[in-house]
């Protein structure tokens, strides 16, 4: 009787196990860390770690941005991306870094990253700047247009965007963050208006339901010299620092790149071995949102630890 009365109770507790773990309640990983976060939170409130220039793998040391894919990015918890795209002969948006084609496009290749990466993991979400390369912005606008417009794509996009849209209303979904025109006046996520360069600036956002908002951004990125990564250093951490103490604005969103340049002297590399750690030492102990911080060479140590720190400066928001 007593041995009876110990299986049934062990098959009860078994039971017990399985129907309370939902996929939300796996292990938690660099893949998943959103589910970690309240569904009632604005996106504009979790800090986002992200990559700048996300699919720019070649171009050696004048144009290389990223040294891991961007399926390696998500699975290493990066949730930010900017993908730079121009219309190819073939009818399909490669992926590009000025001049320099990635051997990859949106359609094959980009995409379907996003979409597959989002299937296996509902809990999270991510945020996707959209750009027009190298000027043939209409063909850009025709190709754009008609990826976001297919049904099977549409259901992985945050359609009605708003300020103060939540994560639980973005599970599953991309929210994008156009820096080019479309064709279509109907589009998923918001526009960027009047992006300036070379500058720290306020900017408008509006979605194609007219509702509008505003994003503070960092993108000093030309400087004479890798001498200047410690300004770098500085400049970015004061956006996100802006970020962190936001009151007047209850939902303003903020961007912040990590990434700079000096050409023909210096490239990405040079500026990103000084910035990733300088921003990490900063982040100690940082508890606050810090916006969306754009990263180069994410598989770089540093810039892991960065990512870990901008991951961990959510715990307030924790379930």
């Amino acid at each position: 009787m007593k041995r009876n009365t110990f299986i049934l109770t062990a098959i009860t507790l078994f039971i017990g196990i399985l129907t309370s773990c939902s996929p939300k309640e796996k292990a938690v990983t660099l893949a998943n860390w959103m589910q970690q976060i309240e569904g009632q939170t604005p996106i504009c409130k979790i800090s986002i770690p992200a990559t700048h220039d996300s699919g720019a793998l070649l171009g050696g040391a004048a144009l290389q941005c990223q040294d891991i894919t961007i399926r390696e990015q998500l699975e290493n918890g990066i949730r930010g991306f900017d993908i730079r795209l121009q219309a190819e002969p073939n009818k399909k948006l490669g992926v590009y870094h000025s001049v320099q084609y990635q051997n990859i496009t949106w359609e094959d290749n980009v995409l379907p990253d996003f979409i597959s990466f989002l299937k296996e993991n509902p809990s999270e979400t991510l945020v996707v700047s959209l750009k027009c390369e190298n000027n043939d912005d209409y063909g850009y606008a025709q190709l754009m247009t008609a990826s976001l417009e297919i049904p099977e794509n549409a259901a992985y996009f945050v359609q009605n965007w708003r300020p103060n849209i939540t994560l639980e209303e973005c599970r599953g979904k991309i929210v994008f963050l156009h820096r080019s025109r479309l064709i279509s006046k109907e589009f998923p996520g918001f526009m960027c208006l009047e992006w300036s360069d070379n500058a720290t600036f306020d900017m408008q956002l509006e979605a194609s339901s007219g509702i509008k908002g505003v994003a503070s951004v960092e993108d000093e990125y030309f400087h004479e010299s890798a001498i200047m990564a410690p300004y770098k250093t500085d400049r970015t951490f004061e956006n996100m620092q802006a970020a962190m103490n936001e009151t007047v604005i209850p939902h303003k969103w903020f961007i912040s790149f990590a990434s700079a340049t000096a050409l023909p002297k210096n490239g990405p590399k040079d500026f990103s071995d000084v910035v990733n750690a300088a921003l990490v030492q900063k982040m100690q102990n940082v508890q606050k949102n810090c916006g969306m911080v754009l990263i180069d060479f994410a598989g770089d140590k540093d810039a892991k630890a960065l990512t870990q720190a901008l991951i961990d400066s959510n715990k307030p928001l924790h379930k």
